[in-house]
């Protein structure tokens, strides 16, 4: 029976080397890792764009709710409970406590500070280094900053003369402490 394989043959064919040289699996696997890392790049860069994606939508969210809380309570918008026009929503930037007393009845501005507890706080808890702020705005466009170098100012002006309110969510959309923040702005005329 004749052999398949003759380890003449394998060798050489006419005097030219068959199979690949040790150089040439170097190079290809040069070649091959080379392409396999920006794949892997891509992948990275794909997830990042991703996630900022995300936050954008759970701060567009975020602010949407903000202004929905403000509709809601319209009697805290023309009037406290101290009977001055319109302040229980200006300057809503902080979380505060919440009064506890949605079980027992609450007042205008206990619903307005029980608002501003939980949209703060789900701000803070949804968006990396998140700030939300509510307020009377004659520019409702504005707000910036928001790096170690510069805090996160909402330029709200507060005037009571208007009837316009910002709704303003920022956060720390890539962590880098020299980039402002991302910020998110909603006029709202009740």
């Amino acid at each position: 029976m004749k052999r398949l394989f003759d380890k003449k043959q394998s060798k050489s064919i006419g005097g030219k080397s068959m199979g690949f040289t040790l150089m040439e699996v170097l190079v290809t696997i040069v070649i091959i890792s080379i392409g396999l890392l920006g794949v892997a790049s891509l992948q990275f860069n794909s997830l990042r764009s991703n996630q900022g994606a995300l936050e954008s939508s759970i701060a567009a969210s975020l602010a949407a709710e903000g202004a929905d809380r403000l509709r809601a309570n319209l009697p805290g918008i023309r009037n406290d409970d101290s009977g001055v026009a319109g302040t229980a929503y200006d300057m809503i930037d902080a979380a505060g406590s919440d009064p506890g007393c949605i079980a027992v009845g609450c007042s205008i501005d206990q619903i307005a500070q029980t608002d501003a507890y939980q949209w703060i706080t789900k701000i803070e808890r949804h968006l990396p280094s998140g700030v939300g702020v509510i307020c009377r705005d004659t520019s409702p466009g504005d707000g910036r900053g928001g790096s170690d170098s510069e805090p996160w100012d909402p330029e709200c002006n507060g005037d009571p003369s208007v009837d316009v309110y910002a709704v303003k969510v920022a956060w720390d959309h890539d962590t880098d402490p020299e980039t402002p923040f991302s910020i998110i702005r909603l006029s709202v005329m009740p």
